[in-house]
């Protein structure tokens, strides 16, 4: 059995709402690392004498790192992207902290078919950050992907080397 293989487009319906199973409690050494490794010079994100002297006292988040985690977060569900188009109407509405624990909610706006691509069709959705135990929004985003159906999917042909396979899937 292959497990959880996640949302092919033909599972997203407008107007579903997704509320992600995991959490991310996002930590000081997880700002650091990424800060860092984005070359990111910036004080406001690891100087915290520096962030003592502002109105939020402590380093912020990264936003970059916010958008990393609400895509690590909802991966479960969209395994199957084919490749991103857009990501619009970005707002980062509430500073992240060390600490903080981020929760995503997921509704899907729109659905289409792709014209000339049997393989694929576009799949819209605002992503809405959270932290808090959802009672503070902190980003949120509307992105488009075109997702893989289900007969098309690379897994299955990875699947049919092994003694798994999908049965409607074309060889």
């Amino acid at each position: 059995m292959l497990g959880y293989p996640g949302k092919f487009f033909e599972d997203f319906a407008k107007g579903e709402k997704i509320l992600h199973r995991l959490g991310r409690t996002v930590t000081y050494q997880d700002n650091l690392y990424f800060t860092h490794a984005m070359m990111n010079t910036a004080p406001i994100h690891f100087d915290k004498e520096y962030m003592e002297l502002t109105e939020f006292g402590k380093p912020l988040l990264v936003m970059t790192m916010t958008l990393a985690m609400v895509y690590g977060i909802t991966s479960e569900v969209f395994k199957n992207v084919y490749r991103e188009v857009e990501i619009r109407d970005l707002r980062f509405t509430a500073p992240v902290f060390d600490g903080d624990t981020l929760h995503v909610e997921t509704e899907v706006l729109e659905t289409r078919e792709i014209p000339g691509r049997d393989d694929v069709g576009s799949v819209i959705v605002r992503h809405r950050v959270y932290k808090n135990w959802f009672s503070q929004t902190v980003c949120e985003f509307v992105r488009e992907v075109l997702v893989y159906k289900r007969n098309y999917s690379p897994i299955w042909r990875i699947a049919g080397q092994g003694s798994m396979s999908n049965p409607g899937s074309p060889r």
